[in-house]
């Protein structure tokens, strides 16, 4: 049964109507290889029959792209993700979330709190591993991963799916890019067949709490970064035991608004039976660090309690020391 336009949702018509404008317009290419060559006018022509990007999840997650979204263990990732799958499926679109992380028992208690019980979206799926007692014959786990997710897909009708997380989906490690590079290349495979978007959960090399976070602390080969669309990453703050940070640091048809000068500052809080990482404002990366926190704390604090006394406002205090309201806040509850 078709669906119908509805919401930015891509329906099987457009789909159709895209496809035959966009081999109008490639008629002139050539290709050599690896290389598909154009003109710079046709390049725009082409470009212009492609939809403008649509963000299913603001700043983060555009429609269509496969996106990873890494940290170490510990850090929220599971948390925020699947707060972005609620958030996507209340907008209309169809959600799978693949949770190979938590059982349906710590799942129910990250979102029940007494009488507070979360309610979903009827579109939202959460689906995980089905015990298998007996394997079956004549297939790969890769092959019988990639036929139960399409038949999901298909009986669900899902254009999202949330993969948490890649290290447990394939069947050797993902530190080693021959492991990694077919399970990428396949689900890169099915996005664009499908066109569905996908967003990818992974974690983290051991880093310096004292450095900025960079696209080469993904764990495993940086391949994996250079085959997906968007990356983004969420820190562990040195300002307070429960607070994040949200970095972007790759995106093809967006743009980086988290960049290590505009970060976005959650807490990760449980409210009303739903754990989750709330935004609590923006600041600069360098805050967060460990080693940069530790040698300047008590100098900021000195001349934070010297500018309350004189009667300054958050705002401008935060002004005046190169760091976010949000930071102040912080430190004067410390005081």
């Amino acid at each position: 049964m078709e669906q119908r336009y509805t919401k930015g949702l891509i329906t099987q018509s457009s789909i159709i109507e895209n496809a035959k404008e966009l081999l109008i317009a490639a008629k002139g290419q050539k290709k050599i290889n690896l290389f598909r060559v154009m003109t710079a006018n046709e390049s725009i022509e082409l470009a212009l029959k492609e939809p403008d990007p649509v963000y299913l999840y603001p700043n983060l997650i555009l429609q269509n792209e496969f996106t990873i979204c890494f940290a170490e263990p510990g850090a929220g990732k599971t948390a925020f993700c699947f707060d972005v799958a609620k958030v996507i499926a209340e907008k209309g679109y169809t959600v799978i979330y693949l949770d190979l992380e938590l059982s349906p028992k710590q799942f129910q208690r990250r979102y029940t709190d007494g009488d507070n019980v979360t309610k979903f979206p009827d579109c939202l799926y959460r689906i995980e591993f089905e015990r298998l007692y007996e394997y079956p014959k004549g297939i790969s786990y890769e092959d019988l991963f990639f036929t139960s997710l399409l038949e999901a897909v298909t009986q669900t009708g899902a254009t999202v799916i949330f993969l948490d997380n890649l290290t447990k989906l394939a069947a050797g490690d993902t530190d080693s890019a021959k492991a990694t590079i077919p399970i990428i290349e396949r689900l890169n495979k099915i996005k664009l067949d499908h066109r569905l978007t996908i967003i990818a959960l992974e974690h983290n090399k051991k880093v310096d709490p004292g450095k900025p976070i960079h696209l080469n602390d993904l764990q495993g080969s940086k391949m994996k970064s250079n085959l997906v669309d968007a990356v983004f990453s969420i820190g562990k703050s040195s300002t307070g035991k429960s607070i994040r940070y949200i970095k972007q640091l790759k995106t093809r048809d967006g743009e980086i608004v988290f960049d290590t000068e505009n970060v976005m500052v959650c807490e990760l809080t449980k409210e009303d039976g739903f754990l989750r990482l709330k935004t609590i404002g923006y600041g600069f990366e360098a805050e967060h660090l460990k080693l940069i926190n530790e040698v300047a704390n008590k100098e900021k604090i000195e001349n934070i309690k010297e500018l309350v006394n004189q009667g300054v406002s958050n705002r401008e205090i935060a002004r005046r020391l190169n760091v976010s309201e949000g930071t102040i806040r912080n430190r004067l509850k410390a005081l």
